[in-house]
């Protein structure tokens, strides 16, 4: 399982990034907007996403994405952090950083990578 502290040091990483307390729980935001969140549980990663990556996710493996219940309008999704490869998770947090980055900037990012 990633660690938190693995998740934490990727979301910074990222151009802009910043963790911002949000209900009492870890979000990181770029310009404000955010592109994950650390659930209470700890078990739990929240992450923006398209519409489309939300639905392919959760038909490939419903064991690790899941749709918040009070986000089914908007295009977040649960990722089971026990279930899921520390390199989707971390494929998942650059996707999250880019649906929220300045178009320019993630262009930048991932033509770099």
């Amino acid at each position: 399982m990633i660690s938190l502290t693995e998740i934490r040091e990727l979301a910074l990483s990222l151009p802009g990034a910043e963790e911002v307390k949000h209900w009492g729980k870890s979000s990181f935001r770029m310009n404000n907007k955010i592109f994950a969140v650390i659930q209470v549980d700890r078990k739990t990663l929240t992450v923006k996403t398209t519409k489309e990556e939300r639905e392919f996710s959760i038909q490939m493996a419903p064991e690790t994405y899941s749709i918040p219940d009070s986000f089914s309008n908007l295009n977040y999704m649960h990722i089971n952090l026990e279930t899921a490869k520390d390199a989707e998770v971390k494929n998942c947090i650059r996707n999250a950083w880019g649906c929220v980055a300045p178009k320019k900037v993630a262009k930048a990012y991932f033509e770099s990578r």
